[in-house]
């Protein structure tokens, strides 16, 4: 399975979501996006997601890393994880019921699920 995740930064913060008690995987935090439809480009997969489940148009920058992780039922995730450039409007939560803008240095230490905590301490060695 092939998602997109967003990197918000504000300073030496990223931000994380959690997702939401109607959600897949409710009460699990992640980097917020989503996943590709057939014939999808990274980028465009992760702004769609974006607007869609924070009401946001993005703009898309860099991917930082393809993060692997092989589920307990055997299925594989490839996380896409995208730095966001900038975005237009104001964050809405429509799937997921948190939001928290954690500092790099409490990064590894904050719950996610497996394939975010790659991106995490792939983000954390890039600061170091």
């Amino acid at each position: 399975m092939k998602v997109t995740a967003a990197i918000f930064r504000h300073g030496d913060k990223v931000l994380l979501m959690r997702r939401g008690p109607n959600q897949p995987l409710a009460g699990e935090w992640e980097y917020p996006g989503g996943k590709f439809e057939d014939g999808e480009e990274g980028p465009t997969c992760l702004q769609r997601e974006l607007f869609e489940e924070l009401g946001i148009d993005a703009k898309i920058g860099e991917l930082v890393i393809v993060a692997k992780h092989t589920t307990e039922s055997g299925k594989i995730v490839e996380l896409y994880a995208y730095e966001i450039a900038g975005y237009a409007g104001d964050i809405q939560l429509r799937v997921h019921d948190q939001m928290h803008w954690v500092s790099l240095s409490e990064l590894l230490s904050h719950p996610q699920l497996p394939a975010d905590k790659i991106v995490a301490e792939k983000l954390v060695t890039m600061e170091k």
